[in-house]
């Protein structure tokens, strides 16, 4: 619907009352949004101007020598235990290695010999062993060969003396009734004495070689008349060579193991008086090479300087009036100048009467007390902020602290 003029004319205009409840409001507003801007201000304490710190640590060298390796370059990120610097000590002596690596080698070469002549040994033994069980065998068959022999011929000889005994008689009793004459009685007696003498003869003879087949069978020899081809002899011989080898090689093999053990704390002597690497001593950031390859360094020299970048602060002042406002573990904002990026952190150290105090026992000096009334806060920074290697880890950035 369209309104007339003379109906836009009669529409009331707004009173001057109401304008000024308009004005009221706003000044109202504007006076609030001053007064937080100030309470916020006032229980926000800031401080100066502040750099951020960290712990550094200097790689020395522990000899002296030449500088061969350097394992980094500023600004470059490394971890524990990384090796980073080689000094080698051109003055180092082999002499003691060289000699105990003659004496192993030559004990060595003393082993194979040993070794080769242990073999040949051994099988000897094995070629007497054999030999000497055949030869056993040989003798116990021979002896009890012998002993069947004496005892079938001892069974004739008293079968012959048992006759000539009977003959004896007979020819005694024919010799009384004259039938034969005296000497054919003697022929008949010497006949049976000689038979006797034999038969004592093979006992005598089956009794030694009774023993002697004993003897064969315990490997003994009684008669003492084996040659240059028997082969126990021999096989004495070789089990006492063995023996003496064996003894020999258990020496060489204790030498060996000896010369060994030294050779190996020799060269790790040599390689520690020699070639020194020097390690990483933590997790951190090359800050600055103190030394270049081919340098000569000496003992205790610095050739590299790390910054341990979990291990950070800074260092600024505050009003004493705002100390009230701090404690320790306060929380803190690190506005890093030059950066868009804020680190964290908290307090945990505060110190007053900066100025004021000389730190020396001397209470004759008098000091005004109108100095400055300032008082250090440092803040740890939090380990698990960023800490880039390339910018050094924020590491000497200036900065402004800010405590809530």
């Amino acid at each position: 619907m369209v309104m007339s003029d003379t109906e836009l004319q009669a529409e009331p205009a707004p009173s001057v009352s109401s304008k000024g409840r308009l004005l009221v409001i706003g000044l109202s507003t504007a006076l609030l949004l001053t007064a937080i801007g100030i309470l916020l201000h006032a229980l926000t304490t800031r401080s100066r101007d502040a750099v951020v710190e960290a712990d550094f640590i200097e790689l020395t060298t522990p000899i002296s020598g030449r500088l061969m390796a350097l394992n980094g370059d500023t600004g470059m990120a490394v971890s524990q235990g990384n090796p980073l610097v080689m000094v080698e000590n051109t003055r180092a002596s082999e002499a003691d290695i060289r000699r105990l690596e003659t004496a192993l080698n030559t004990a060595q070469a003393d082993q194979l010999r040993i070794e080769q002549e242990l073999l040949q040994q051994r099988r000897l033994l094995v070629d007497f062993e054999r030999d000497a069980k055949g030869q056993h065998q040989l003798e116990v068959a021979r002896s009890s060969n012998e002993l069947d022999q004496l005892k079938a011929d001892l069974e004739r000889e008293r079968k012959e003396l048992a006759f000539s005994q009977r003959d004896l008689t007979r020819q005694q009793q024919l010799y009384r009734v004259g039938a034969v004459a005296q000497n054919v009685v003697d022929r008949a007696l010497t006949s049976m004495e000689t038979n006797q003498e034999q038969v004592r003869a093979l006992e005598a003879r089956i009794r030694a070689q009774a023993n002697r087949v004993q003897a064969a069978e315990r490997n003994l020899n009684l008669d003492r008349t084996r040659g240059g081809t028997d082969p126990l002899p021999r096989l004495q011989e070789t089990r006492i060579r063995l023996a003496q080898l064996e003894g020999e090689m258990a020496g060489l093999e204790r030498k060996v193991q000896g010369l060994m053990a030294q050779l190996t704390t020799a060269r790790m002597l040599y390689k520690q008086e020699h070639d020194v690497w020097i390690d990483a001593p933590i997790n951190g950031v090359i800050w600055q090479t103190l030394a270049r390859i081919g340098d000569a360094l000496k003992p205790d020299q610095p050739v590299l300087k790390l910054v341990n970048c979990r291990q950070r602060w800074v260092n600024t002042t505050v009003s004493e009036v705002d100390l009230r406002h701090l404690r320790i573990g306060t929380r803190a904002r690190i506005d890093l100048i030059g950066e868009d990026l804020d680190l964290r952190g908290e307090v945990d150290l505060i110190r007053s009467g900066v100025g004021r105090i000389s730190g020396q026992n001397d209470d004759s000096v008098a000091r005004p007390i109108n100095l400055a009334r300032q008082s250090e806060v440092r803040v740890r920074i939090d380990s698990d902020v960023p800490a880039p290697a390339k910018k050094l880890c924020f590491v000497g950035y200036s900065a402004r602290v800010i405590f809530r």
